[in-house]
């Protein structure tokens, strides 16, 4: 477009020029060469009507868009969530209808299915002037009412049954009084000698080894005192024969 510009505003300077030429040519007389600057006024005007000619710039087509498909079929998944939204809807309106604050939920997570087949549904309330529960009436995936459920009337406390009578407490029968079993100590002398040799011994020797002649058993150390005389015979036949009871316990003296 500029190159077209420059060439129209080229013609119209050479015109302009070959005229300024004209004029001389014909002041001087000089006739032939007048003739050929009228041939190429002739000539240069020609160019610059040429372009001067505005041509019409012919645009690119724009692509048309694709015609529109046939409408696609609405899916049953799609209808049924469509249902389902409008079925709540209007459960939400005919409930804040009676009670603006209520607030409800499905009793079944399964709602949806019960209402495609057609089963009773039921509903959740809460801040529903008491009730509870209620039965949505649903035909034709249309909802016509919301029947609440009397609540529950609490029974009166009942008095709290009477405890189980406790079985009579059998009273241990009073034996007739038993024979006196005799303690048989010369077992308990025998078990705490056998437990005991060994100290002794080593008690005994210490005693000889400081050259005591004795060696004294106190009675905090021994069993009753009914059985010392068992355990100075037990002594005895552990190589302790010198062994005597006294008031303060078992003395055994030793040998010379």
């Amino acid at each position: 477009m500029k190159d077209k510009n420059f060439k129209r505003h080229m013609a119209y300077e050479a015109l302009v020029l070959m005229g300024l030429l004209a004029l001389l040519t014909f002041i001087t007389r000089l006739w032939p060469i007048l003739l050929l600057i009228i041939l190429g006024i002739f000539v240069a005007a020609l160019r610059l009507l040429f372009l001067s000619n505005t041509r019409v710039e012919q645009l690119e087509p724009i692509l048309s868009l694709p015609e529109p498909g046939p409408p696609q079929q609405p899916k049953p998944q799609d209808l049924e969530s469509m249902a389902m939204h409008l079925i709540q809807m209007r459960i939400t309106q005919i409930l804040e209808g009676r009670y603006p604050n209520v607030r409800w939920v499905w009793e079944n997570p399964r709602a949806r299915e019960d209402i495609m087949a057609g089963n009773k549904v039921y509903i959740l309330l809460n801040r529903a002037g008491g009730y509870r529960r209620g039965q949505v009436l649903i035909r034709n995936l249309q909802v016509f009412d919301v029947l609440f459920e009397q609540p529950e009337q609490k029974s009166e406390s009942a008095p709290p049954p009477p405890a189980p009578p406790k079985p009579p407490v059998q009273e241990p029968e009073h034996q007739d009084d038993q024979d006196d079993i005799p303690e048989d100590y010369g077992l308990i002398a025998f078990q705490w000698v056998e437990a005991n040799i060994v100290r002794l011994n080593e008690r005994c020797n210490e005693a000889i080894g400081q050259g005591e002649e004795s060696c004294m058993i106190p009675a905090e150390e021994l069993p009753a005192i009914d059985s010392w005389p068992e355990i100075c015979k037990e002594l005895e036949h552990n190589d302790l024969p010198g062994a005597y009871c006294t008031d303060g316990g078992i003395k055994i003296e030793f040998e010379q």
